[in-house]
C-alpha cells in the first residue's frame, strides 16, 4: 500500500546552522488518495490492529462497501474514531478537527523522514485527543550505543497571520510545558520490563531535558494550506529553547485548501462508520 509520505513532495533543508526543516507538499492531483490515506491512518492509531472494529470500518469504507455495519457496530466505530471528527448530528470544531489531522499527518511522517538520527525505535503519540493535555509526541533515536529524543508539538495553521506566528505559538507551549510533558512520557518506562536501557532513559527525560543533555532535542509540526509567509518560519525555535541549532526540527505538511482536507477526511472516517454514503 502507498505510504502518506510518499504522495507529498518533500524539500529539505537546515543543518548545523539553523533548524533541520522538511516543507512536504500534496500535489493537488493526489488530493483525494490523500484524503483517504489521513482517514485510515487516523482510524489505524484510534483502533487495535486484532480489533473486529477496524475490519468493519475498512469493508464499510472499501467503494463499493463490502459489508454493512449492525447498529452496535456503528455505536462502538463512533466511540472509537469520531473523537475530535464529530458526527453529522454533533460536528467537532474545525480547531479541533484541523488538530486531529494535523497530528495524523505527524506522526504518518516523523517515522519516514531523515532527521539525521535515524529511524525512530519508538515514537509516541498522537494523543487520543487534540485537546488532551500532555505532548503531542516523542521520539526516540538509537544513536552511537545510547538514545536521543525529540518532543514534539504539532497545530495547524489556517489563520491569515504568517505561519511563524503559529509556529511561535506552539514553541512557547512546549518550553512553558516541557516538564510536564516529559514526566507524562516517562511514564512509559514502567511498562518496558524486557529493556531496561531504555526503560532508565525514559524515567530519566525530564532530568536529561533540564541538563541539555545531548540527546534531548525538540520539533514542531505544522499542517497548513498557507504558501506564502513559510520561508525560514522556524528560524526562531533556538531562541526559545536554547539548545545547540541542529537539535530543532520543524516539519511544514502544505495541503492546499487545509480545512477543505479536514472536512474531506472526516466524510471518509464517516463513511467506514455507516454515518455518511459519500453522496
Amino acid at each position: 500500500m502507498t505510504a502518506l509520505s510518499d504522495l507529498f513532495e518533500v524539500e529539505a533543508s537546515g543543518g548545523s546552522d539553523s533548524p533541520r526543516e522538511f516543507r512536504c507538499t500534496l500535489p493537488p492531483d493526489a488530493f483525494a488518495e490523500g484524503v483517504a490515506l489521513t482517514a485510515r491512518a487516523l482510524v489505524q492509531r484510534r483502533l487495535p490492529s486484532t480489533s473486529s472494529l477496524r475490519t468493519v470500518w475498512e469493508a464499510q469504507h472499501a467503494k463499493p462497501a463490502t459489508e454493512v455495519a449492525t447498529k452496535k457496530q456503528s455505536e462502538l466505530l463512533v466511540n472509537h474514531v469520531c473523537q475530535n471528527v464529530g458526527t453529522p448530528d454533533e460536528l467537532a470544531t474545525d480547531e479541533h478537527l484541523g488538530g486531529a489531522v494535523a497530528e495524523t499527518l505527524w506522526v504518518e511522517f516523523v517515522t519516514d523522514l531523515d532527521e539525521g538520527l535515524g529511524p525512530p525505535v519508538r515514537v509516541e503519540g498522537h494523543d487520543w485527543s487534540s485537546t488532551d493535555p500532555g505532548g503531542d509526541g516523542l521520539t526516540v533515536h538509537e544513536v552511537g550505543g545510547s538514545f536521543a529524543f525529540r518532543l514534539w508539538e504539532s497545530k495547524h495553521h489556517v489563520a491569515d497571520a504568517p505561519v511563524r506566528s503559529t509556529v511561535g505559538r506552539a514553541c512557547r507551549q512546549v518550553r512553558d510545558q516541557s516538564l510536564s510533558y516529559l514526566a507524562r512520557f516517562s511514564l512509559v518506562a514502567q511498562y518496558m520490563t524486557e529493556d531496561d536501557p531504555l526503560a532508565l532513559f525514559y524515567a530519566e527525560l525530564t532530568e536529561r531535558w533540564v541538563d541539555q543533555d545531548p540527546g534531548a532535542g525538540v520539533g514542531i509540526s505544522i499542517g497548513t494550506g498557507a504558501t506564502a509567509d513559510v520561508a525560514q518560519c522556524f528560524d526562531s525555535l533556538d531562541s526559545y529553547f536554547g539548545l545547540p541549532t541542529d537539535r530543532h526540527h520543524g516539519h511544514l505538511h502544505v495541503v492546499n485548501d487545509f480545512m477543505a482536507f479536514c472536512h474531506a477526511v472526516r466524510d471518509e472516517v464517516w463513511k467506514g462508520c455507516g454515518l455518511w454514503t459519500g453522496h
